[in-house]
């Protein structure tokens, strides 16, 4: 919370400004009637704001103005004069002031311009932190990127502006054609941000309005037929962490309103409820629609689309980035095989050559499908893969794979690893439904959480 310093030597004065911001939520503020006591507290604290009176008995405020300026240049200065004053005032915004009051006839203007005055410091202290972050070629932490693998110079810049604006409190916006990787992007957003909560994921996408609210903002009971008890929604299990809402752009315009106030005042109401709650997550998105052009169409709200894109990363695909296709193949390799209970298959010469060349629609999506196809059958079919490229067919062979199949190595596993295949794959699909994923596979949720409990894993309800 941002420090306001009160100077004037009217002590009267300094009680009416202090209640007033307190009024308007302003708490942590501290006072001087001296501009010597006001150069000790600079000196200590962090003051992000000082409000000063140009008529001290010492000294002008002015020629503390300056010394503030000197001394403590992150320090937002608002000057306080009398009507007669406005010469002077004029002179201490050539000074360094952000901004001056006067006296009595200003006074309802107080809250609002010390609002915007630190409004204004925070954004210059984060735009100076992001061209200082942003001249670097390397994150800082290039372990909180290691989902995502890349050694293409532009994702890498990407990683570096993740990593400068992840522990500011706006949102994110990721963009990015289908499979290229923006929930990984997400999660590191979340573990660069050094917030203690849980990283929480939902996908919006082909929902209707009730289902999102309720998803998103929770329950009382009797708020519909089947509410038989309250249920809090996801801002309120992601408190304190990251809440990643992807596929967003699908939402009815009701529900955008409802993510604006969210976004604008960190507010929303369970369903069936009036009372107002505060969101304590910080929110990403991700789409994979223009929402530039959305907008234009008026689809998409246009004061949402600003408030979300304070910050935005668009995600290369894949065949931008050829060189990436063989890390990627033996990144894949090596989590399938061992998914799949068998060993990893050489990935040869001529094969990565040949997928470099590929446009990948899927992305990298698309390439984990080859890879497991590798894997079903015990090898590459690469002469059946370069016969496909005309015809723009990547399969390689005849083992495409739906979703109500499963794939397995090689080696077939236990009836207990594979029980425990399933269980893990709808647990991924539905990472924060414990209730869909039992049911998706034939389960109540406490026989699920039993399975999985014997599992030696957490139960996936508590995370």
């Amino acid at each position: 919370m941002d420090t306001i310093l009160l100077v004037d030597d009217d002590e009267k004065v300094l009680i009416s400004q202090k209640d007033l911001l307190n009024l308007h939520g302003f708490r942590r503020i501290m006072v001087s009637q001296t501009a010597a006591e006001a150069r000790r507290i600079l000196d200590d604290n962090d003051i992000a704001l000082a409000i000063i009176d140009l008529t001290l008995h010492e000294e002008s405020g002015i020629e503390l103005l300056r010394w503030i300026r000197g001394n403590s240049t992150d320090t937002v200065v608002l000057v306080v004069t009398g009507a007669s004053d406005v010469s002077i005032a004029v002179e201490c915004m050539r000074s360094g002031a952000y901004d001056f009051l006067i006296k009595g006839s200003d006074t309802g203007r107080l809250p609002s311009t010390v609002s915007n005055a630190i409004a204004h410091r925070r954004a210059t202290m984060e735009n100076a932190h992001l061209r200082n972050a942003l001249s670097r070629a390397e994150p800082d932490h290039p372990e909180v990127f290691h989902e995502f693998i890349s050694t293409n110079p532009v994702i890498r810049r990407i990683f570096v502006y993740i990593e400068a604006v992840a522990r500011t409190p706006d949102p994110i916006l990721i963009t990015g054609e289908t499979g290229v990787g923006k929930e990984l992007i997400a999660r590191a957003v979340h573990r660069a941000s050094g917030l203690r909560g849980d990283f929480v994921a939902v996908n919006l996408g082909g929902l209707d309005d009730e289902t999102v609210s309720d998803t998103l903002f929770g329950h009382v009971k009797g708020a519909f037929t089947s509410a038989s008890g309250a249920r809090d929604g996801l801002i309120r299990k992601a408190a304190g962490g990251t809440l990643f809402l992807d596929e967003f752009a699908e939402i009815s315009a009701e529900t955008q309103v409802k993510l604006l106030r969210l976004i604008d005042a960190g507010e929303f109401m369970p369903l069936g409820s009036d009372a107002v709650h505060q969101s304590q997550a910080r929110l990403v998105f991700a789409t994979n629609r223009d929402l530039q052009h959305e907008v234009e169409q008026g689809v998409f709200r246009k004061d949402l689309f600003f408030r979300i894109t304070s910050h935005w990363v668009t995600i290369p695909p894949l065949r931008e980035r050829p060189e990436d296709v063989r890390p990627l193949l033996e990144h894949l390799m090596k989590r399938h095989a061992t998914r799949l209970y068998t060993e990893p298959i050489a990935v040869p010469e001529d094969m990565v050559e040949m997928l470099g060349t590929q446009t990948f629609a899927g992305n990298v999506r698309e390439l984990e499908q080859i890879v497991v196809n590798a894997l079903i059958h015990g090898s590459w079919n690469t002469e059946g893969f370069r016969s496909s490229i005309s015809s723009g067919d990547t399969r390689i062979g005849d083992a495409d794979i739906n979703e109500h199949q499963i794939a397995f190595g090689a080696t077939l596993p236990t009836p207990a690893q594979a029980v425990e295949a399933v269980l893990r794959e709808a647990d991924r699909r539905f990472p924060n439904n414990r209730s869909r994923a039992a049911a998706e596979i034939g389960l109540t949720p406490q026989a699920f959480a039993n399975r999985w409990k014997r599992m030696d894993h957490p139960d996936p309800g508590s995370r």
